[in-house]
């Protein structure tokens, strides 16, 4: 019996293709069967070879299967499993802080920590310390399961957290297990270093979705496992997972994606919700001139990130002064993740009742950046537009230009694109007249 087809390889296969084309819509049933079954196919029992860890991320493989990699890489992509990390992280901290009184804690300091260190598997370090109010009481490590406590007679002020993430398989997804052994080999190795001998390793399994912790301290003050699990359900990075392993095996959610901008949903812009256009083609601009030599060489210049409002007219001009770019590399990839960077902080700024509900962005290479920025925000849809938008037209206009250029620093501008035009036309009648 062979398994059914997507929709969409039924469909291109009536269509003109190439041979190479052709062949390529064969690997898509091929790659969707190595995910589903690749906690069965890529383990060490199966693969006696030598492993290698995925780049940017904690999963080992332990065969050289090209099409999991492309699959795993794929929804790893753009950081996802350092955001996951960062996430949990930033939701502990919030639970220690609506905590503070119960569980007797005067201060809850998130550590910094090397951008690394979510996938850095030979050594590790704390992610949030608690101050106690009084003092603790240690026991004898344990499970976080075990009620059973065995207490010592000593006590402690100051409590670590470390969050380790791991990529289970069929063979090796016993996660209470990976927490002793991880937390034992950490605070007994040379490498890592904790800020005291007390302290929790919490070990979450992004394969199995489980989640287990191993601790010195004492139970009550500990970390609530209700309080684990809610994060674990509700966390917007996991969820980004949830998401695009479900694309990544064709099991779609039932909530639709959300259609591009086009001609035919052209009216939802001036609906009573607050959308926001964000367009980066500005952002890194370059002029090019010839050298001595006759080379062509590029210098930066200032550029924009134009966040537009097609309702109200009201336009936020974010100026991104060169000195951004000094020393970096690949300032092409650099500006997308500059401009998803800056539309978080804006969002962030603003009140509730101000922030957008709908971001179209005017090229699909936003997309990623803004979802990951944006996790914090998880109502906020984020889709791309298939009409052609002409806010480059806007730097011909002499005052924007000259102020972008003339720019010193980094700056935020408000414009109100349609002056008084609302009061006596439509919105739409306005955002046609500003596209024409």
């Amino acid at each position: 019996m062979r398994e059914k087809a997507s929709g969409f390889e039924e469909s291109m296969k009536w269509k003109k293709l190439t041979n190479a084309q052709r062949s390529g819509l064969n690997q898509i049933p091929n790659r969707r069967f190595t995910l589903w079954w690749s906690p069965t196919i890529n383990r060490a029992n199966v693969y006696v070879g030598f492993q290698v860890q995925l780049d940017l991320t904690g999963i080992f493989m332990h065969g050289k299967i090209p099409t999991l990699k492309i699959s795993l890489i794929q929804i790893f992509r753009a950081h996802l499993w350092q955001k996951i990390h960062e996430s949990i992280v930033m939701d502990l901290c919030q639970v220690f802080d609506q905590e503070l009184d119960a569980l007797e804690i005067e201060t809850v300091q998130k550590e910094t920590i090397h951008p690394r260190k979510s996938y850095k598997m030979n050594s590790s370090c704390a992610d949030i310390l608690l101050f106690a109010s009084y003092k603790w009481n240690v026991s004898r490590p344990s499970l976080l399961a075990d009620s059973k406590d065995v207490m010592d007679s000593t006590t402690t002020q100051k409590y670590w957290i470390d969050i380790q993430l791991r990529w289970g398989d069929y063979d090796s997804h016993d996660i209470e297990r990976y927490a002793r052994a991880k937390f034992l080999d950490y605070t007994t190795d040379n490498m890592s270093i904790y800020p005291s001998p007390t302290g929790v390793l919490i070990a979450i399994d992004l394969a199995y979705n489980l989640h287990s912790a191993y601790e010195t301290g004492s139970q009550q003050q500990a970390f609530h496992t209700t309080g684990q699990a809610k994060i674990m359900k509700a966390n917007p990075a996991l969820y980004v997972l949830r998401e695009r392993i479900r694309k990544g095996l064709q099991l779609y959610s039932s909530e639709p994606t959300e259609p591009y901008l086009s001609s035919q949903n052209y009216g939802e812009l001036f609906s009573n919700q607050i959308i926001w256009f964000v367009d980066d083609t500005n952002v890194y601009r370059v002029t090019i001139h010839k050298t001595f030599e006759g080379n062509l060489t590029t210098k930066p210049i200032n550029g924009a990130i134009f966040i537009f409002n097609p309702r109200t007219g009201q336009l936020f001009l974010k100026i991104i002064h060169t000195s951004v770019w000094a020393g970096q590399k690949r300032l092409g990839q650099l500006a997308k993740w500059k401009t998803a960077e800056e539309v978080a902080a804006l969002i962030r700024s603003l009140p509730v009742e101000e922030q957008p509900k709908q971001i179209i962005v005017t090229r699909k290479g936003m997309l990623d950046p803004l979802e990951v920025h944006l996790l914090d925000f998880p109502n906020i849809v984020i889709k791309g537009s298939e009409l052609q938008l002409p806010f480059q037209a806007c730097l011909k206009v002499e005052e924007f230009g000259d102020l972008i250029l003339k720019a010193t620093e980094p700056q935020m501008v408000l414009f109100n694109l349609y002056d008084d035009w609302l009061k006596t036309i439509s919105s739409y009648t306005a955002f046609s007249r500003i596209t024409v």
